[in-house]
């Protein structure tokens, strides 16, 4: 269910009066802007009124047994956020929800991420859908890429790709520093995809090779180059969501169409 974060602090009136030597009133009040005030966006579920979501995880318990992390060193619940966390050292850390693989529906989630050191290389943070059978990945060849960028970065980049090594992309330019959430969403269909980024639809493509029938399930990761010393870093999810398509968009979803191209790492 849709939320939003507020967070209010106000000093109460204080009425110093002149014990010693008179003084006059003094009253300082301060408060810290709602979410919807500063300008946070809403979400895409919301806005275009998919209804109540069938799954979701706000992760304000201990991480469901369902995810699955290859460093449980570095992924934890924190202050209710699914939190990765990645060294210097160049390893890639994950975690992938093992279940509630879905072939169509609505996908949303709430992102932010922060690198703590600049002067090396920097972590890619990377929020996707992949196929739910290991010998169906591909090489990534038929992942869906909700948001992907380097942290430092100014763009997030997303993708669709499918065999035999087809690519459709887009990208928008973001302030993606530290503090600073974005809510991602792909909403997948027989007929097109549509991404959606702070509750707007930017891209919608409805050309026949952007969609493979393949069922997907949930994996977030913060991509370490090999060979390389990183700039330590991380990222943090709000909640994921999952929608149905029984609700049809209460707006148009009619947008640019992505950029087709080549995925030359299919295999």
């Amino acid at each position: 269910m849709p939320f939003t974060r507020v967070l209010r602090r106000a000093l109460p009136l204080a009425l110093l009066s002149g014990l010693a030597v008179g003084t006059t009133a003094l009253a300082t009040v301060l408060v810290v802007p709602t979410a919807s005030a500063a300008g946070h966006p809403t979400n895409a579920g919301k806005v275009y009124r998919w209804g109540n979501s069938q799954w979701h995880d706000g992760f304000t318990e201990p991480l469901w047994r369902s995810w699955h992390v290859n460093r449980p060193k570095q992924v934890r619940n924190q202050h209710g956020m699914l939190t990765i966390e990645a060294g210097r050292r160049p390893h890639t850390t994950s975690a992938t929800l093992t279940g509630h693989a879905r072939r169509y529906g609505r996908w949303e989630t709430r992102v932010r991420a922060n690198q703590y050191s600049t002067g090396h290389t920097p972590y890619r943070v990377v929020a996707e859908l992949i196929p739910t059978a290991g010998a169906r990945y591909h090489c990534g060849a038929r992942n869906i890429v909700l948001a992907s960028y380097k942290l430092g970065a100014h763009r997030a980049h997303m993708s669709v790709r499918t065999l035999p090594d087809d690519k459709f992309s887009a990208s928008l330019r973001r302030n993606l520093g530290p503090g600073h959430f974005h809510t991602y969403a792909v909403e997948v269909t027989k007929s097109h995809v549509s991404w959606f980024v702070d509750a707007q639809v930017r891209r919608t493509e409805r050309r026949p090779a952007v969609t493979s029938g393949i069922k997907y399930r949930v994996r977030f990761r913060l991509v370490a180059t090999p060979g390389k010393q990183m700039n330590p870093g991380r990222m943090q999810m709000d909640w994921i969501r999952y929608y149905t398509l029984e609700r049809r968009n209460a707006r148009s979803i009619d947008a640019p169409r992505l950029h087709r191209s080549t995925y030359g790492h299919a295999c």
